[in-house]
């Protein structure tokens, strides 16, 4: 069991539970990695030149998701969801929507890279599942083809500086955010591919807003290691961890799940 697991499990069990079904996710991502043949083949120098243009690397490419090996991974996913809860019935929709015809998967995967929310929408919609709910369900299946995929040019990334607050691979919106331990330097992090990249610490990553007055952050009952930043302008927060604080590198899979008051604390503040 993954060691950060093991020890919120004892620290907080309020989120035992969640944390023992995280443990299965990671358990069959991994396996599914495994798997997953590496596919995309974007030159070095090219890779490059879309990134200093501002461009997701995975923009306009076709990328080789073997459908086979995606439906058999939602298929497997289900028997690691709480038997009768949101998520499994979401898949058990989708699952039986014509959705997971091989042809209709081609087609919106490609428009899940290129706009997620609105693929995520649509696909909500045909089978009458909330959309977070089936976020959640596409992004573990789909992480561990777009983490390999990405892995290879992830060196690019470094090379350009990019400073944007979408992910480099795949375009999607930062989920969290860490401040390194060794230089405090903030990391954003994508909650699809797993990419990370550095960041202004005093600009928002949605807006790019820079008024300092309203940027903001707050944090809960004398933890200092976790805390919410906030904007004002755009009315957006992201969770951030401050490995200076917790002397020890952050596994942000698992500091999600036992921030998860933090999220509640901020939608009640207005932010989304």
């Amino acid at each position: 069991m993954n060691t950060d697991i093991q020890r919120y499990a004892l620290t907080m069990p309020q989120y035992q539970e969640t944390l023992i079904c995280l443990q299965r996710i990671l358990d069959f991502q991994a396996s599914l990695a495994d798997r997953i043949e590496p596919g995309l083949r974007i030159e070095p120098s090219a890779a490059r030149a879309k990134l200093r243009a501002g461009l997701p690397l995975f923009a306009g490419e076709f990328l080789p998701i073997p459908v086979s090996l995606f439906q058999e991974a939602l298929a497997d996913l289900r028997p690691l969801l709480p038997a009768g809860e949101t998520g499994q019935v979401a898949l058990d929709r989708l699952l039986a929507s014509s959705q997971l015809a091989p042809m209709q998967i081609e087609t919106w995967l490609t428009e899940l890279i290129a706009d997620s929310a609105a693929c995520v929408q649509r696909l909500a919609d045909d089978t009458s599942s909330h959309p977070s709910t089936l976020a959640f369900l596409l992004n573990t299946a789909l992480s561990p083809f777009l983490d390999s995929f990405a892995a290879a040019y992830r060196e690019q990334v470094e090379s350009v500086d990019w400073r944007r607050g979408m992910c480099p691979m795949c375009g999607s919106e930062p989920w969290m955010a860490r401040l390194a331990h060794k230089d405090g330097r903030r990391i954003l992090a994508c909650p699809l591919c797993r990419t990370e990249w550095g960041f202004d610490r005093l600009r928002c990553p949605f807006c790019e807003s820079q008024d300092q007055p309203l940027l903001r952050h707050f944090t809960v009952d004398d933890d200092e290691a976790h805390r919410v930043d906030c904007c004002d302008r755009c009315q957006r927060y992201i969770k951030t961890v401050d490995e200076r604080v917790s002397d020890r590198p952050a596994n942000l899979l698992v500091e999600d799940v036992i921030t998860a008051h933090l999220d509640l604390l901020a939608r009640e503040q207005g932010y989304v």
